[in-house]
């Protein structure tokens, strides 16, 4: 009964925190849109009260937004998704959460076993491992997709190069890396292409870019593109090597790909043992190995096993992935 009302208090205050969080960004709504209209009365009404500032051009790669778009912003980062890359997931993203927390009710079932008071595991574990678990499936499509884009980007800006240097316009050389290009890059520069194609001046076409994809190469060409429409001069020495650089960063990390072979290796075979063995064990004992499911003392230990294991492989791949950074 005490694990039942907790349970239930649980997920009352989450059912408040959401309807709290949604009222919020309803009542910000609201208050940007009155500020909005506001704004536009008050320049059809006397448009000549306000004065002119004359600014310096500058060039920048940031974009102002509201209120409402930053905590929007705020809270998509909580969990860990980009919601300008959200429909490149493999799935769709609002999937992920329940899938996490299905995982972390999974890791707080295991650990309920040897650790004991399984009521208390559930309230204190079960959102923080939700949470985590969540974050890092975000993290991972991110890195997966944004390694994809950094991998293919020498040759888009090779692609880039060749055709400014037979006299094609930039804007057609985007073109043609959003027809030639691989997947992801193809998207990403046929989004790019269509914007400067309707009309889309190329600076801000490109700072959207960068923003959307946030990887400090796609920032620095960016930057110098930008920089060329504006001030003109030669950009293919720049975006060579910038190219280049590029090939080099990635080069190195497939030599740490290569040298961390073996402890990659080492960490697949040792999560993939544990189950070739207990096969191998409940098919020539099966009364030895199905204690381990039937009884409360059984449970204990495989719950702690399965624990264990996975608490080691994620510090193999917490330490593989710092060599590789």
């Amino acid at each position: 009964m005490i694990l039942k009302e907790l349970i239930a208090l649980f997920a009352f205050i989450v059912i408040l925190l959401v309807a709290s969080a949604a009222a919020m960004i309803w009542v910000m709504q609201a208050h940007d849109r009155e500020k909005k209209f506001q704004s536009r009365l008050s320049m059809a009404v006397d448009p000549l009260s306000r004065h002119p500032v004359q600014t310096e051009e500058q060039v920048s790669l940031m974009k102002m937004v509201s209120r409402t778009e930053q905590i929007k912003q705020k809270a998509a980062a909580i969990i860990g998704v980009d919601l300008q890359q959200s429909e490149t997931y493999p799935i769709k993203w609002w999937l992920i959460p329940p899938i996490g927390v299905s995982l972390a009710w999974l890791v707080a079932f295991l650990a309920s076993h040897p650790l004991g008071h399984p009521g208390l595991l559930y309230t204190i574990s079960w959102p923080i491992d939700s949470l985590l678990i969540t974050k890092f499936l975000f993290n991972w499509f991110n890195n997966r997709r944004n390694a994809q884009l950094l991998e293919q980007f020498p040759d888009a800006l090779s692609t880039i190069v060749r055709c400014v240097r037979v006299g094609i316009p930039i804007a057609e050389a985007l073109r043609t890396v959003s027809n030639d290009a691989l997947e992801p890059t193809r998207s990403e520069f046929h989004i790019l292409a269509d914007k400067v194609s309707i009309g889309i001046p190329l600076d801000v076409a490109l700072r959207e870019l960068a923003q959307r994809i946030k990887i400090t190469e796609y920032v620095f060409f960016a930057t110098a593109l930008t920089l060329q429409a504006r001030s003109g001069g030669g950009i293919t020495q720049t975006l060579e090597t910038l190219a280049d650089v590029i090939r080099k960063r990635v080069g190195l990390k497939q030599r740490g790909y290569a040298l961390t072979a073996e402890a990659r290796t080492s960490a697949m075979i040792l999560s993939v043992l544990p189950f070739i063995a207990g096969g191998a064990i409940f098919v020539m004992q099966r009364d030895y190995i199905v204690t381990l499911f039937t009884t409360p003392s059984g449970q204990s230990v495989l719950g702690a096993a399965i624990l264990l294991m996975g608490i080691g492989l994620g510090v193999i791949q917490f330490m593989i992935s710092n060599v590789l950074k």
